[in-house]
């Protein structure tokens, strides 16, 4: 899973105008992994190799970058520590290995103290079983809702792609190219080459606020594939853009 592809716990809860715990079991109910995204490295200490669990402390390196899915008992823990509004909580972590030349594999389970409005994060495919954002309507035709997963999961970046979608052309690397264009003034748009999950390098962009404390991110392919059900929508709308 490259960082695309993650989406801040905390920010899709507050977006969708949901609880955290709603959110937590919404995922769990659905089979859904949740995951710490380590953008420092950190130290955890091993428990289990495999099903053996160890006697003695080992610690283990977690480096920067890396995602894991917590286990299913850190899930409960989780869901707890939210509900008491905790913001540092001790989970563990799942992290498979393969030796792919003499056929073996197994897995580690690591214990890690986080913070988690720093860590916690959803893959975006999880996103589809959350309520849509919260300022985004109801399209006319089809099932209530049935568009709004396609929609980009941060708030702010939403408006901005409509602000920037109503002032300019449609076409997706026009609403990209200007972007910028249409930031409000503790907003800022970056855009970079990434590595992506098959080692290449492919543009990424990257979105900014005061506050935030890593930026919401979108593969610029991913961009694309979701500005048709922006188009979608905006034709509902009388402007003047609908009919570009």
């Amino acid at each position: 899973m490259n960082d695309s592809e993650l989406h801040n716990f905390f920010k899709v809860a507050e977006s969708r105008n949901i609880g955290t715990v709603e959110v937590a079991e919404i995922l769990i109910n659905n089979g859904r992994q949740i995951y710490l995204h380590f953008i420092e490295e950190q130290r955890g200490v091993l428990e289990y190799v495999g099903l053996s669990k160890l006697d003695e402390k080992l610690f283990y390196s977690l480096e920067s970058g890396k995602v894991y899915p917590i286990t299913p008992e850190s899930r409960i823990d989780l869901v707890n520590a939210l509900r008491n509004k905790k913001k540092k909580l001790e989970l563990k972590i799942r992290i498979e290995w393969e030796d792919v030349k003499n056929n073996n594999f197994g897995y580690y389970i690591v214990k890690v103290k986080v913070n988690l409005k720093l860590n916690l994060v959803i893959d975006y495919e999880d996103l589809r079983f959350l309520p849509p954002p919260s300022n985004i309507g109801v399209a006319s035709s089809g099932p209530a809702g049935s568009a709004h997963a396609d929609f980009f999961s941060d708030n702010f970046f939403h408006e901005l792609v409509l602000r920037t979608m109503k002032e300019e052309e449609t076409d997706w690397n026009t609403v990209k190219r200007t972007l910028n264009r249409h930031t409000k003034d503790d907003e800022r748009i970056r855009i970079i080459e990434v590595t992506n999950h098959e080692g290449d390098m492919r543009p990424q962009i990257q979105f900014f606020t005061e506050d935030t404390v890593e930026p919401f991110k979108v593969m610029e392919s991913t961009f694309k594939k979701k500005l048709t059900a922006y188009r979608k929508y905006l034709r509902q709308l009388p402007l003047p853009s609908n009919n570009r």
